[in-house]
């Protein structure tokens, strides 16, 4: 009879066991999951600034040609203005 109930407590210390090693095992895998799809984010993101600064140059770029070509324009229109006046 004790070898019985030393037999029985011996296997629920084991499945405790098991139940805390599996637990643990379950909790790490998400954690790694979770820490998977954090660097995919960061990844993404950075690929997204890459792209936005390049369209910001892009636009700034755009913008200042089209200052310039105003005022070359605008020097033409002088020009014209004053030879016309002469």
């Amino acid at each position: 009879m004790n070898e019985g109930m030393i037999l029985f407590y011996l296997v629920q210390i084991f499945i405790l066991l098991l139940g805390i090693s599996i637990g643990h095992s379950i909790l790490l895998f998400k954690i790694r999951h979770e820490e998977n799809r954090k660097r995919e984010l960061e990844l993404a993101l950075l690929e997204k600034r890459a792209d936005v600064l390049m369209q910001g140059k892009k636009v700034a770029h755009d913008i200042e040609e089209a200052l310039y070509q105003a005022k070359i324009q605008q020097e033409i229109d002088d020009i014209i203005k004053k030879n016309g006046s002469h």
